[in-house]
């Protein structure tokens, strides 16, 4: 469901609605950034491995 909100005196829809991914874990999170493929509890414990 995309956002609105309102500009000028009118309600728009967000076109920058960001995509909600499910990680191999299970959790949801908002992919930010093009290499993360994972949620950022996932990301973190890889890169600290």
């Amino acid at each position: 469901m995309a956002k609105t909100f309102h500009k000028d005196g009118k309600w728009i829809d967000n076109p920058n609605e960001p995509a909600v991914v499910v990680c191999a874990c299970g959790n949801k999170y908002i992919k930010t950034r093009e290499e993360q493929n994972g949620c950022l509890r996932c990301f973190v414990k890889r890169k600290h491995e």
